[in-house]
C-alpha cells in the first residue's frame, strides 16, 4: 500500500490537471460562444433599427410626395377650374352685354366663382403655413385647428392646453402638423364621435395625450401594412426627439401619448 500512495497521487494530480483543463476549456468554450451570441444579437437589433429607420426615411417622402400630388390635384380641380369657368362666363358676358337679364346672371356666377376660389386658395395655403401660428403662436393655431375640424364634422373636441413654454417656430409647426395628422386620421378613419386632446409641458417637457371613442383598429397590422398616418406620426415625434406610445384595440377607440423636450425660442438679434 505505501509503494502504490506515490503512483496514486500523481494520478490525482494528472486527473485534477485534466479536469481544471478541461474546465478552462468549458468556461473559455462559454465565455466565445457567448460573446458571439451578444454580438449576433447585436447586429440583429442594428440591422433592424437600420430598416426602421430607412422604413422612416421613405415613408417620409412618401408623405410629401403625397402631399405635392394631393395639393397639385387640388389646384387644378378646384383652383384651375374654377378659373377656366370664370374665363368661360367673362366671355359670355362680353358677347351678351345687350341682354341684361343674362349679364346680371353671368356676374352673379361669377362673383360667387371668385369668392370660392379665393376660399379655395386660403384654405391651400393655410394646409401649406397654417394661418396665425407664428404670429399668434400655437394655442391660436390649434384652436383654430380643433374648430375648423368641428365645423365640417359631427365630432365633438374637448381640448386642455397647459403650455407655459414658448417654442421656436419649427417646433410649433411639427407639433401643429401632428395634431392635424391625429384629427385628419379621427376624420377619415375613426368614426369617432369624440375626441379628447390635451397638450401640457412640465418644466422644460411637453406631452400630448390624445382620446377618441373611435372604432379603433390592430395596431401590428397597421403598422406592418405600413399605414401612412402612423408612419407620419412616428416621424414627425423623432423630429423633435421624442417618443410615442399607441394603445388601440378593435372597438376600443386609440389612445396616443407623445412626450417630448422642449427646447427655448432663440430670439434672432437684428443687426
Amino acid at each position: 500500500m505505501a509503494q502504490s500512495s506515490p503512483l496514486d497521487l500523481y494520478l490525482l494530480l494528472f486527473g485534477g490537471t485534466i479536469a481544471m483543463f478541461l474546465l478552462a476549456a468549458g468556461v473559455v468554450t462559454f465565455i466565445i460562444l457567448y460573446q458571439r451570441r451578444i454580438i449576433k444579437q447585436d447586429l440583429i437589433f442594428k440591422e433592424a433599427e437600420a430598416k426602421h429607420q430607412q422604413e422612416l426615411y421613405y415613408g417620409t417622402l412618401e408623405a410629401i410626395e403625397n402631399e405635392r400630388k394631393r395639393l397639385a390635384r387640388e389646384l387644378h380641380d378646384e383652383v384651375g377650374a374654377a378659373l377656366s369657368t370664370l374665363k368661360l362666363l367673362v366671355g359670355q358676358m362680353h358677347h351678351n352685354l345687350s341682354e341684361t337679364e343674362i349679364f346680371e346672371t353671368n356676374y352673379d356666377k361669377s362673383k360667387l366663382l371668385i369668392n370660392d376660389t379665393i376660399d379655395n386658395v386660403r384654405r391651400i395655403s393655410n394646409d401649406l403655413l397654417p394661418q396665425g401660428l407664428e404670429e399668434f403662436g400655437l394655442k391660436y393655431g390649434i384652436e383654430d385647428l380643433c374648430e375648423k375640424t368641428m365645423e365640417i364634422s359631427d365630432i365633438s373636441i374637448l381640448l386642455k392646453f397647459k403650455v407655459d413654454f414658448e417654442a421656436d417656430n419649427r417646433t410649433n409647426l411639427i407639433i401643429y402638423r401632428l395634431i392635424q395628422e391625429l384629427l385628419n386620421n379621427a376624420l377619415k378613419h375613426s368614426e369617432a364621435t369624440l375626441v379628447k386632446l390635451s397638450l401640457i409641458s412640465i418644466g422644460n417637457t411637453m406631452q400630448i395625450q390624445y382620446e377618441d371613442n373611435g372604432k379603433g383598429f390592430d395596431f401590428d397590422i397597421a403598422y406592418k401594412k405600413r399605414s401612412l398616418g402612423l408612419k407620419n406620426i412616428e416621424t414627425r415625434t423623432k423630429m423633435i426627439n421624442g417618443f410615442v406610445k399607441f394603445e388601440t384595440k378593435i372597438n376600443e377607440g386609440l389612445k396616443l401619448n407623445i412626450q417630448f423636450p422642449l427646447l427655448p425660442k432663440v430670439e434672432v438679434q437684428q443687426p
